[in-house]
């Protein structure tokens, strides 16, 4: 049989076999079930080949993946023959509620159950050392999860959109991870990984000591309305606070260098935002659909400012760019409706051709005679007053 090999990302020819809907090939990956059972106990063999891992699929067969969008299943039994679940293995399984993980597996890989919305708890044997990224991500009904004390890896994003989970359950004897009130931290807690959604705290004050906030690691908690910030935070990664529909205000501390992509997206009641002066890359999206954001002073540490880092702004009325920003890149501040002025001091900065500065008839750009702000200003219709 030939198909297309979803890890290798080539066309190869293998021999499977199939019985009652399960699929093996010779190297003993279950790669695809096609029949339609809500309740299976996947077999310790099949045709004589034993089982020993549930592949991440072969695309030849409708779906992928091994489970893959088999919407009529409802409970899974894994026999003890295998030891290892691959990447996204049973995503988007949406009507699963049970799956028996036995003692033998050790890797769960990424997004191995993502998008499985009724699944509302599992347990992870004692046996799993490895859990990729996304690997519960959209389980929207999952209330409780345990990491035992054999887990040394756990991929970014393993729990985001994860919204009824309360806490995050470490067992004690892990050398790895921690839990700090059902907030999930590595061991020596210099990385915040997950805050789960469903807690009830309107605040939340981040320990000293910590250095990275986690990609994800907030996401849609709407329960927050102020965070604090320990000046021993270097980086806020990808998306660590989309969602935060009802965060007001947050204070960057001066240890941040980064605002990761889509680190603030979507977080609609922020109003103001306090930026470090050791802040040198605000990424793309950082604050886009903010709203509510009325004030920003970007720091004369910036050196790069992403992509539609602040689209959708509505009610930002001004915004000065330091001299230490390089350029403007594509869309930055594409529908900020209300935008009134915008300072520019770099001379020689580059602007993008496809970047929307404002509104033409009512956003004043300022910049000196004589710079590429002027040059673009005017070749592009914006009301350009120079600089003193």
């Amino acid at each position: 049989m030939e198909y297309f090999d979803i890890k290798s990302g080539e066309w190869v020819e293998e021999e499977c076999v199939e019985e009652n809907g399960f699929v093996v090939n010779t190297k003993g990956e279950l790669v695809k079930y096609i029949n339609f059972d809500k309740h299976i106990t996947i077999p310790r063999e099949v045709k004589g080949i034993p089982i020993t891992s549930i592949g991440d699929g072969i695309s030849y067969f409708s779906g992928g993946y091994a489970f893959y969008g088999c919407d009529h299943l409802v409970s899974v039994i894994i026999p003890d023959s295998i030891t290892s679940i691959g990447n996204s293995a049973f995503s988007f399984c949406k009507n699963l509620i049970s799956i028996t993980i036995p003692n033998s597996v050790s890797s769960i890989r990424d997004s191995a159950f993502g998008s499985c919305r009724s699944l509302t708890d599992i347990i992870i044997p004692d046996s799993v050392t490895f859990i990729g990224k996304e690997i519960f991500q959209g389980c929207s009904s999952l209330t409780n999860i345990t990491i035992p004390a054999s887990v040394t890896f756990i991929g970014e994003s393993a729990f985001s959109s994860c919204f009824k989970l309360k806490e995050v359950i470490v067992d004690k004897e892990n050398i790895t991870f921690i839990n700090i009130d059902g907030v999930l931290f590595d061991k020596q807690q210099h990385s915040l990984l997950f805050y789960p959604p469903e807690k009830p705290d309107t605040s939340y004050t981040i320990s000293d000591g910590v250095k990275i906030i986690g990609k994800s690691a907030f996401y849609n908690c709407y329960n927050l309305k102020n965070i604090t910030l320990p000046d021993t935070i270097i980086r806020i990664e990808e998306c660590a606070f989309e969602n935060c529909f009802h965060l007001t205000n947050i204070t960057i501390p001066a240890s941040v260098t980064t605002i990761g992509e889509s680190a603030f997206f979507c977080c609609y009641d922020l109003k103001d935002i306090s930026l470090s002066k050791g802040i040198k890359t605000i990424e793309e999206g950082a604050f886009r659909g903010c709203y509510n954001l009325k004030n920003i002073i970007i720091p004369a540490s910036v050196t790069m400012i992403g992509a539609y880092a602040f689209e959708g702004c509505r009610n930002l009325r001004s915004i000065t760019i330091p001299a230490s920003v390089e350029s403007i890149k594509i869309h930055t501040f594409w529908e900020c409706d209300n935008l009134e002025s915008i300072f520019i001091y770099n001379d020689n900065i580059d602007i993008d051709e496809m970047n929307t500065l404002g509104d033409r008839e009512k956003t004043r750009i300022y910049a000196h005679e004589g710079s590429t702000t002027e040059k673009y200003v005017k070749r592009k219709g914006y009301k350009f007053i120079p600089l003193l």
